[in-house]
């Protein structure tokens, strides 16, 4: 009876234990899936988006312009087509982007978080930029009379810039407990670039790398400050009068150099949405 009341006691022991060990490796499993779930991050797409709702644009490059003309000394001259003086003038100027304005509609879409507020990202954006292309005034002295020329040429770039960065605080958490803001990071704007000189020349369409850096705080809404240093040397005016030889007036103006630098205001409108402060 002894070794019967035994191996009863064991084989509920045993009936009792492999159950409660099946259960215990299975709350073991759940833990670790929900360890991994939390390790995971939230999109979030619509509480990462910005606007950049205000920007200076700052490119200064060299233009050169080739001048003909013809003076006449007096009114019977000109009308009669004798006695002009040709001039024949090639001279370069500093042309500067001015009045300029510039904003942006973009989304950062998270890749990988290191820690629980930082992140590497693409920014995808949609930008525009707008602007005037001025020189100074260039005189060109004449025998009665100089010849003065300054110009202001529209300016506009319609691009889509992706880039890859490396974002810390609170747009990375998405959490205002983390209100300052850091990022660097570099990327490829391809742009459509006009400029109306007055020649009809065509839009110019070009792959810009750039760099750019951002600072910012949390204030209510996050808001950041961007530095933006455009790379590469770009041909950006060439043209050439399809009558050279005998065209009066500007017969040829090129303009190239670098895209500059641009500086913008960024406010992250939905950034009112994020996780609240920890309550100290």
């Amino acid at each position: 009876m002894r070794n019967k009341a035994a191996w009863c006691l064991l084989a509920v022991f045993l009936l009792s234990y492999l159950p409660g060990e099946a259960q215990f490796i299975s709350g073991l499993n759940r833990y670790r899936n929900n360890e991994t779930k939390e390790k995971k991050f939230d999109m979030q797409l619509h509480k990462r988006i910005y606007l950049g709702v205000y920007g200076w644009h700052f490119m200064s490059n060299p233009l050169t312009m080739r001048v003909r003309d013809s003076i006449y000394l007096n009114q019977d001259d000109f009308k009669n087509k004798v006695g002009a003086k040709e001039i024949d003038t090639t001279f370069t100027t500093m042309a500067r982007l001015t009045k300029s304005l510039s904003g942006y509609l973009g989304v950062s879409v998270p890749l990988a978080m290191p820690s629980d507020k930082s992140m590497f990202c693409l920014d995808i954006e949609a930008n525009v930029l707008m602007g005037e292309l001025t020189h100074d005034t260039v005189t060109i002295p004449l025998t009665y009379k100089d010849l003065t020329i300054k110009e202001s040429m529209p300016f506009m770039s319609i691009s889509g810039p992706v880039s890859f960065n490396y974002k810390y605080g609170g747009d990375a958490s998405l959490s205002k407990d983390h209100r300052t803001l850091l990022s660097a990071g570099a990327g490829i704007a391809t742009s459509y670039i006009t400029i109306d000189d007055g020649t009809g020349s065509e839009a110019i369409i070009q792959a810009i790398p750039f760099v750019k850096a951002e600072i910012g705080f949390v204030l209510g809404v996050a808001i950041k400050l961007r530095g933006t240093a455009y790379m590469g040397n770009y041909s950006l005016i060439d043209y050439k009068s399809p009558e050279l030889s005998s065209a009066t007036g500007i017969i040829s103006r090129s303009y190239s150099g670098q895209m500059g630098y641009n500086l913008s205001v960024i406010i992250m409108p939905l950034s009112l949405a994020w996780d609240k402060p920890l309550i100290r």
